[in-house]
């Protein structure tokens, strides 16, 4: 039987520290989706899914620690380019609020960074509605910074997981390190109408939870990509939180230089008159409906 030396035990640990880097570092997005067990889009004769029409909400911006006023990207900004990609998968934006099918609310921003020595043991999650669609990613009582980043990043599921496995390492460092991030709850607007006076709002048909490194691309870059990966998995279910890598199917996105302030201007009259519409239309209505 070989026994190692000293020297091949060091060269072991350094070979697999080096591998659980490039593990790490192979991973950009993180995404967690999910959705109710009734919700099922129509297919059509073709096979693609059948129309489904939305209007925007504005969520809750999380502002990066040291953030300057110029480096805030609005919210007409990411959903705009979140129209762009949903069209794809057949989810369009409505030109009339009053005929939506569901309302997209949109929380989008920046964790701040935890520390390495925050622990993730011992992890609860005490809120009464975990999908409550308004208030699903507010203000978070948590231990530490990271925790409260694991659940604005969807990545809560690590606490079930080995202390000692891959996963949730990659899991508890994207919780630790800073990240942008735009998350999606869609809500049935018919359910809103007929919910009793003074009733929490309807548990969304689905959710979208996304982010990727801050370090990985300029803000604008990293929210279009952000986008088009939710043109992929709106309204999808996943089973767990999961990471998609540059060359993956599931990833589509190839996580190339997507020139999300370019998309804009190359477009601007489009978007200008996009944005007047969300302003002259949907923000009365939603107030109509109790939502704004």
């Amino acid at each position: 039987m070989h026994v190692f030396s000293s020297k091949e035990h060091l060269c072991l640990f350094f070979f697999l520290l080096l591998f659980t880097n490039l593990q790490l570092s192979a991973v950009d997005i993180l995404v967690k989706a999910t959705s109710r067990d009734d919700y099922i889009r129509p297919i059509k004769s073709d096979g693609e899914f059948a129309e489904e029409s939305y209007t925007f909400c504005k969520g809750k911006y999380y502002p990066y620690e040291y953030e300057k006023p110029e480096d805030i990207i609005r919210f007409e900004e990411v959903a705009f380019a979140l129209k762009e990609e949903l069209t794809k998968n057949n989810y369009v934006n409505a030109n009339d609020p009053m005929e939506a099918d569901c309302i997209l609310v949109v929380h989008w921003g920046q964790t701040n960074s935890g520390h390495e020595y925050e622990s993730f043991t011992e992890f609860s999650d005490d809120s009464d509605d975990p999908f409550d669609a308004l208030s699903i990613f507010d203000e978070y009582e948590a231990a530490n910074k990271s925790k409260e980043n694991a659940k604005i990043i969807g990545a809560t599921g690590l606490y079930a997981m080995h202390v000692y496995s891959l996963k949730r390492q990659q899991l508890e460092e994207a919780s630790r390190y800073d990240r942008y991030f735009v998350n999606v709850v869609a809500i049935s607007i018919d359910e809103i109408r007929k919910r009793p006076k003074g009733a929490k709002m309807p548990i969304p048909l689905w959710t979208l939870q996304l982010s990727l490194p801050t370090g990985r691309a300029k803000p604008e870059e990293a929210f279009g990509t952000l986008a088009k990966t939710a043109g992929l998995y709106s309204g999808e279910s996943l089973a767990n939180a999961d990471f998609i890598r540059e060359k993956e199917k599931r990833g589509i996105v190839r996580i190339g230089k997507l020139k999300f302030i370019d998309t804009i201007e190359d477009s601007n009259a489009e978007y200008e008159e996009w944005v007047d519409l969300q302003s002259s239309q949907q923000t009365p209505y939603l107030k109509k409906i109790g939502i704004n």
